[in-house]
């Protein structure tokens, strides 16, 4: 597919005079005769590009407690060990994803809370009590589930990790005492009216009250993403191709280099 840049520096010459027209078609179109006809054909084709590639971005929704992240993407994959790169232009989103065990400073897949799966490859993590659910997708398709339902094996899964789980069927799972009223900035992998999107709040609130948050934004799904100083941050790429950094103070934290892994979405 042509690159945005290419499409419109095409649709500049086109719009220009009728002499640099010319010379555009005689440039590129020797081969067969092209009428005003076939311009507007070929424009029409442009314009479509021109869509399909603005439409391959992350919309941004903002609620007065909330920042909610909607990618569009064409798969999703949890990445580990390195958090992706803004130099690679296929990702459009990525923030950390299931809980990390302890602060080490080399990599270990046994770090990461419970079983998880990258690439479409099982991989084994350590056993977590407080995760209460995962979530799973493969091919175009997702699913949120309670912990006794997540597969023992990928099985076609391309990725998938445990997690709390928070809304099920749109119902609010029950809400631990220890966790209701700590205060911190939190995030959630959601799903609302058949999309997938990320949700966090926009400043520090107890835990209870983003539940709140996320039950009258009306997700029937909710799974919650690992946060904390260095955990915080989080990268997405808007329709201009521009990274627009999330919570990058996070980076400076002396926890930051000890995220482990990265719910990422592709163009």
């Amino acid at each position: 597919m042509m690159k945005p840049h290419i499409i419109k520096t095409i649709m500049m010459n086109i719009w220009m005079t009728r002499k640099t027209k010319s010379a555009f078609l005689q440039k590129y179109s020797k081969p067969m005769m092209i009428n005003d006809v076939n311009m507007k054909k070929f424009l029409f084709i442009v314009a479509l590009l021109v869509q399909q590639i603005d439409v391959l971005a992350v919309t941004v929704e903002r609620t007065v407690n909330l920042n909610v992240y909607y990618p569009e993407y064409t798969k999703i994959d949890l990445i580990c060990g390195q958090m992706p790169k803004a130099a690679q232009k296929d990702v459009e989103f990525c923030c950390e994803a299931a809980f990390t065990g302890e602060l080490l400073n080399e990599f270990k897949h046994s770090n990461i809370a419970d079983n998880h799966i990258c690439n479409g490859e099982m991989m084994k993590g350590y056993r977590c009590k407080a995760n209460t659910g995962g979530f799973v997708w493969g091919k175009g398709k997702w699913k949120f589930m309670r912990k006794a339902d997540y597969p023992t094996e990928a099985n076609g899964w391309n990725m998938g990790f445990f997690q709390l789980l928070i809304i099920k069927d749109s119902a609010v799972r029950p809400i631990g005492t220890k966790m209701k009223n700590n205060r911190t900035i939190y995030r959630a992998l959601c799903e609302k009216n058949g999309k997938l999107c990320i949700i966090e709040s926009k400043k520090m609130m107890t835990y209870e009250f983003f539940v709140k948050c996320l039950s009258a934004y009306k997700v029937s799904y909710a799974l919650y993403l690992d946060m904390g100083r260095g955990w915080n941050y989080a990268w997405y790429r808007d329709k201009y191709g521009v990274v627009k950094e999330v919570f990058s103070e996070s980076k400076l934290a002396p926890s930051y280099k000890y995220i482990t892994n990265w719910i990422t979405f592709y163009k």
